[in-house]
């Protein structure tokens, strides 16, 4: 049996969606892949909500999601905008999780495609996390006074080595820089503590809808290998930043379609009516993405516009020659 321990935290607001990435992180799971699940949460959920989980314990077997109540810890710390304080929870995990050695750390906004084993199986060493390098980091760098923005990670889907967080007291520092007000709490804070021992997972493991968008960006950090593995084989989408899949008009857009899809079959029943999704499931982004992203934007008023804008000076410019 081959179980991996994934953290999650978050209050009930986002029970909905990460019921709905829960249900994604084991529709996608190989048969002898187990997961067991710890949700860290200030206090005990509504029983509405817990059904919701209990059903995906039951409706995939060899499943365990435990709930941490930690009350009132690190109740006073503070959060950016888009952001809770529970996302602070994982620089904690280290302590609350004695019997860990190590964990992936989930976010709520994403939606798995594929098994995790290859993931959890990679050698992070000594290093003290492991996350896909970010663009972000460009903005951010200097601001948490890093030497360089390309270690920089995203904080979302992350490996974290608990026993060398304990071993080497970590925790305590993570905590302090809390009250920095850092624009990424716990992102920002875990780049600047483990900068020199930070691993850098391949891209296909945390794949956000600009990254996609941003390519010439993307190759300063990524080989073209590693980013036509991404878009060919994807593993998980995060759908970082202000606009989510539950709050856009469009199924396409920041690969929300993928979102829906894991929503509907989920047990919250995601009512999405504007869309007809039956049969749209498709993995594969350089054609369920980026072909479609492209050829939807082409088609848009706004692009016709654009074009004639540019057009007409052109037609003006020739006309006044003449």
């Amino acid at each position: 049996m081959n179980t991996i321990p994934i953290i999650m935290s978050f209050d009930e607001n986002y029970a909905m969606n990460a019921c709905v990435a829960i249900y994604s992180l084991l529709r996608s799971k190989a048969k002898d892949t187990y997961y067991h699940i710890y949700i860290i949460i200030r206090e005990k959920f509504s029983s509405t909500v817990l059904e919701s989980f209990d059903s995906l314990v039951k409706q995939y077997i060899g499943t365990i999601i435990e709930y941490v109540e930690i009350g009132t810890v690190l109740d006073n710390s503070t959060a950016g905008q888009h952001f809770t304080t529970d996302c602070n929870f994982r620089l904690i995990a280290a302590d609350l999780f004695p019997n860990l050695d190590k964990c992936i750390h989930l976010d709520v906004d994403i939606v798995v495609l594929d098994d995790l084993t290859q993931m959890w199986n990679i050698d992070i060493g000594d290093n003290i996390i492991a996350g896909i390098r970010d663009i972000n980091g460009k903005e951010r760098f200097k601001v948490i006074k890093l030497p360089t923005w390309k270690q920089y990670v995203n904080s979302g889907v992350i490996i974290m080595n608990l026993k060398v967080i304990r071993d080497e007291n970590i925790t305590p520092r993570f905590v302090e820089l809390l009250d920095k007000g850092y624009f990424y709490p716990d992102q920002d804070i875990l780049n600047k503590i483990c900068y020199d021992r930070i691993y850098h997972l391949p891209l296909k493991y945390n794949i956000y809808f600009y990254q996609v968008v941003n390519k010439k960006e993307l190759e300063l950090i990524y080989s073209p290998d590693d980013i036509e593995d991404a878009l060919n084989n994807p593993v998980i989408i995060h759908y970082a930043g202000g606009i989510k899949p539950w709050n856009s008009s469009d199924d396409y857009a920041m690969l929300s379609y993928l979102w829906y899809q894991a929503a509907i079959e989920s047990p919250v029943k995601y009512n999405h009516t504007k869309h007809l999704l039956k049969g749209r499931y498709d993995s594969k982004l350089k054609q369920s993405f980026y072909e479609n992203q492209v050829s939807r934007y082409r088609d848009s008023t706004a692009y016709k516009i654009g074009r004639i804008i540019l057009f007409l000076p052109r037609v003006i410019k020739k006309l006044i020659g003449r």
